[in-house]
């Protein structure tokens, strides 16, 4: 009766050894602090000056005009 007791608790062993070693090595780790370059956006702004179309781009990344002066449209 004991070597069945010891037969059946090696048997679970095996049986239950490779699921949780494969469940262990199919688990996802996260990565924190990954940095992932990105295009700044630029956006062009116009504006309506004396009667003269201009416009100007502005970058929303960074926050500073991409233009150091407006630009009139011909």
């Amino acid at each position: 009766m004991r070597k069945k007791i010891e037969i059946l608790g090696l048997m679970l062993l095996l049986v239950f050894t490779p699921i949780t070693i494969s469940s262990v090595e199919n688990m996802m780790i996260p990565i924190q602090g990954v940095v992932e370059p990105k295009a700044d956006v630029i956006v062009t702004k116009y504006r309506n000056y004396h009667g003269t179309l201009q416009y100007r781009r502005w970058n929303e990344t960074r926050g500073y005009w991409v233009d150091k002066e407006w630009i009139t449209l011909k």
